[in-house]
């Protein structure tokens, strides 16, 4: 995908690719997210077109780690942001249709980070073994937060389709252990190791320039 936009990638919200293997990662994660971020709620990842990223590539690599207010310069520079929700779906096996899932919570804050940096946001919903990409707005646009069953709180849900399909995922493994937290209840963590991209959808790939933030 990058050599295709001509982009690179750099992590830009703290947790991302990052799956907490205990209770006490996952505290440290939300400790750190809360330090680093001042406008809004990050974006997983940032893109940057590719001539930029050589020129700042030590710069960019540290942007998971440094305030907002240090960064917010280098940021502005993103011609996209990367929101990226995971599914525990088979999107090819499941027997109803599949969804864009964005909590109610997560909206405003991403917006109100998408507003301040005029850098647009795209949603990459991840299953188990299909990868889907819509922007932000249109995700949300018109619609009315529904309670998720898995996870009980308000959500926005925008249908999958051919038009928003970027890649097939294959030999993906899933790992899993359970801990108590200091409430007694028992935790479960799910983590996902390795895989790779194919069937590439190359028009569905080029069709992410089109959310590109505009040079002015």
């Amino acid at each position: 995908m990058s050599k295709e936009l001509n982009v690179q990638a750099y992590r830009y919200g703290y947790s991302a690719g990052r799956i907490p293997e205990s209770l006490k990662e996952f505290e440290e994660i939300q400790e750190e997210r809360r330090r680093l971020e001042s406008f809004g709620k990050r974006p997983n990842f940032l893109l940057f077109d590719a001539d930029f990223a050589r020129a700042k590539d030590q710069e960019l690599s540290q942007l998971m780690r440094r305030p907002d207010e240090e960064v917010k310069d280098l940021v502005r520079e993103a011609v996209l942001g990367l929101e990226v929700e995971q599914s525990m779906w088979f999107a090819k096996r499941a027997k109803k249709p599949l969804s864009f899932t964005v909590k109610e919570e997560d909206v405003e804050p991403l917006r109100s980070w998408q507003k301040r940096f005029e850098v647009p946001i795209v949603i990459f919903q991840v299953f188990l073994d299909q990868v889907h990409a819509c922007p932000l707005d249109e995700v949300v646009s018109g619609k009315r937060p529904r309670r998720d069953p898995t996870t009980k709180k308000p959500t926005y849900f925008h249908s999958i389709s051919k038009s928003t399909h970027l890649a097939d995922i294959e030999g993906l493994d899933l790992r899993a252990k359970v801990e108590v937290d200091d409430k007694g209840k028992l935790v479960p963590f799910i983590m996902l190791v390795g895989g790779d991209l194919v069937d590439v959808n190359l028009e569905g790939i080029m069709r992410l320039r089109a959310y590109f933030k505009r040079k002015t």
